[in-house]
């Protein structure tokens, strides 16, 4: 499917999409409150959460919507992944991407 593949912060949507993506957003949640597990668009896929800033909120929601949404988080902290220290960024995506199939960042500076 065509389209967006990364992005650094809402502004890189237009009016158009966010409205679109909150709506589609709401439907999920009605389909999941409703008790129907049968929508799993994440089954079978693994995520990367790469947070070199911690955030419990944002920790818990991104692992429990994949979840229930069918897909498998991967937590990866502070000490597991030092980037431009132990290792270069780029490496760091290089290998990970190969291993997973979403890469999700929680972190202090957006560059």
């Amino acid at each position: 499917k065509e389209g967006l593949h990364d992005f650094l912060h809402i502004s890189d949507f237009d009016k158009l999409t966010i409205m679109k993506i909150l709506d589609r957003a709401a439907e999920v949640k009605a389909l999941l409150k409703s008790g129907d597990r049968s929508f799993l668009p994440f089954k079978g896929k693994t995520m990367a959460m790469i947070f070199t800033k911690p955030s419990m909120r944002t920790r818990v929601s991104f692992e429990t919507g994949f979840f229930l949404l069918g897909g498998h988080a991967v937590y990866l902290g502070p000490d597991d992944i030092q980037m431009g220290k132990r290792e270069e960024t780029r490496d760091i995506a290089r290998v990970l991407s190969g291993y997973n199939d979403i890469i999700m960042a929680r972190v202090f500076a957006h560059q």
